[in-house]
């Protein structure tokens, strides 16, 4: 996803990252927390996502592609924590791989968000 659209879903996501993570957390939302280190100030960050399991795999839709931030940290990690349903996992291994790999996994609803968006790439990344 690129371009103006790209630009607003990034502000609106600004907006309600802090309800998000909050709901996230306490596992009430379809949305898991990704707990990962920064890679230049050691910091501890959170950031919420969609992500599903398969196989003992998470997969997680990049919309942003690979300029993110928080991907670019868990990939130079090599693992972080998830938070999913209240409960945290830790996972390593990430590896970006195309979104046809990882689509069949998320919900009819999702794949069509995808495909409008041009989303094009996943995460995948082992559970420990």
């Amino acid at each position: 996803m690129k371009g103006p659209i790209q630009n607003v879903l990034r502000q609106v996501t600004r907006v309600t990252r802090p309800v998000a993570l909050r709901s996230a957390r306490g596992g009430r939302s379809g949305l898991t927390v990704v707990r990962h280190v920064g890679r230049r100030s050691g910091r501890v960050y959170e950031t919420p996502v969609v992500a599903v399991e398969h196989d003992g795999d998470f997969y997680i839709a990049l919309p942003y592609g690979e300029r993110t931030d928080w991907l670019r940290n868990v990939l130079a990690a090599g693992g972080a924590t998830f938070v999913s349903g209240g409960l945290a996992y830790e996972v390593d291994g990430p590896e970006v791989v195309p979104m046809s790999e990882a689509a069949a996994y998320f919900r009819p609803r999702e794949q069509r968000m995808q495909r409008r968006f041009g989303v094009d790439s996943a995460l995948r990344i082992h559970r420990v």
